[in-house]
């Protein structure tokens, strides 16, 4: 990933068999990995990859393809052919300028996208104690 400048990379069976299996981007390697303190000799894709990500397929709308993005707060989707192996990966930024999509709606998505998902609040749970820098 580093050696190609690229933050995700699909997973699949095998080379002869393209099927997707997985994603698994470099902030997936950096919290699983690097800050859990891991050692990647040690740590298998499976281990850290998103199983069974959401896609797009290869005829699939742009304008969909820009509301699973939203849906499923993701950047990049897997667009795989009716066999579900890679055809390709469709980046938010791929859209800008494409079909009857606007640059409105391309910053709305990405907002929408990198809002905070926040777990509900556990009333019964004890409340954490703070940490401060002394």
């Amino acid at each position: 990933m580093q050696e190609l400048n690229i933050g995700v990379l699909p997973v699949v069976l095998d080379p002869t068999n393209p099927r997707l299996v997985g994603m698994v981007t470099d902030r997936d390697l950096c919290l699983h990995v690097v800050a859990g303190g891991r050692d990647p000799a040690d740590i298998w894709i499976s281990e850290c990859m998103t199983a069974d990500p959401i896609c797009c397929a290869v005829g699939d709308d742009v304008r969909y393809a820009l509301e699973l993005m939203e849906e499923h707060q993701v950047r990049r989707l897997p667009v795989v052919n009716g066999r579900r192996e890679v055809a390709g990966i469709l980046s938010l930024g791929d859209l800008i300028g494409k079909g009857s999509i606007s640059s409105g709606e391309i910053a709305e998505a990405l907002r929408t996208i990198c809002e905070p998902v926040r777990d509900p609040v556990d009333e019964t749970a004890e409340p954490m104690e703070m940490i401060t820098a002394a």
